[in-house]
């Protein structure tokens, strides 16, 4: 029993050793080739190898994802942004100069056009 109980501990630091080292290489930009190569002459096993090198591959995916939507939140807001800065723009301009509402207005209608592009965005 205190044998399984070694083994198991030895898979563990195998698995940290790995998981860690091939994210080291990730990290300096080295590709899943030369990641599975050196991994593999650090005498990690090949079934371990290739389960690093996916979780690795998703987790960076999902990063990347993770970035485009706060990205296209981002443009979202500064849209909603816009808009609010136009509607101040032409209440003021209306109790000002109640003539001259077209500066706002196109203001307004950019934003509204902005917050819709970026809405499609970030469904698509």
């Amino acid at each position: 029993m205190g044998s399984k109980k070694i083994k198991i501990t030895m898979d563990e630091t195998l698995k940290r050793k790995a998981y860690l080292e091939g994210t080291k290489l990730k990290n300096a930009g080295y590709d899943n080739e030369v990641i599975y190569a050196r991994l593999e002459k650090q005498g990690i096993p090949e079934d371990l190898v290739r389960q690093v090198i996916q979780n690795l591959s998703i987790q960076q995916k999902k990063e990347v994802m993770e970035k485009v939507v706060e990205k296209k939140a981002v443009s979202y807001n500064v849209a909603l942004v816009k808009i609010g800065i136009g509607v101040s723009l032409a209440i003021a301009s209306y109790i000002i100069i109640p003539e001259h509402a077209i500066i706002p207005i196109g203001l307004i209608f950019g934003g509204i056009f902005a917050a819709f592009a970026s809405k499609l965005k970030m469904k698509g």
